[in-house]
């Protein structure tokens, strides 16, 4: 699987530790990381809008921008995630393409273990396919 993830300077450390797990597991990383969280999360919304990444990860400190940032473009769902049951359920109901973390609320082994969750999740679809078309026509 391709993953993009990025990161702003506040969210660099971490990413980097979570980089180093999940390419241990297997995984194919693109860091598309900036200075800015705006840009940051918008290179990974681009990563997967052009089909170059199949999910995404950013990392910052509070996980609250990306997370807005991500929500205002067509097509991705994006969740901050903190605690195991929500980094798989948000992908299994939602279709969640994109998680965000907060360096400064998560720490580093929880972060790795919420986004290995969230990669190994697949989507349910069925009954919860409705609620992802309304979210896809929002925008």
């Amino acid at each position: 699987m391709k993953v993009a993830i990025a990161a702003n300077a506040l969210g660099a450390e971490l990413k980097e530790k979570l980089a180093a797990c999940l390419q241990a597991k297997g995984y194919e990383l693109t860091d598309v990381s900036d200075e800015d969280i705006y840009t940051a999360t918008m290179n990974v919304v681009q990563a997967i809008q052009e089909k170059k990444a199949d999910r995404g990860i950013v990392v910052d400190d509070y996980a609250a921008a990306p997370f807005m940032i991500a929500s205002k473009n067509h097509g991705i769902i994006c969740a901050p995630v903190f605690e195991d049951y929500t980094a798989a359920m948000t992908r299994r109901h939602n279709s969640t393409q994109m998680i965000c973390l907060g360096a400064a609320v998560t720490a580093e082994k929880l972060s790795c273990e919420l986004a290995l969750r969230f990669l190994e999740s697949e989507y349910d679809g069925g009954r919860h396919q409705v609620r992802v078309d309304m979210l896809d026509r929002m925008l």
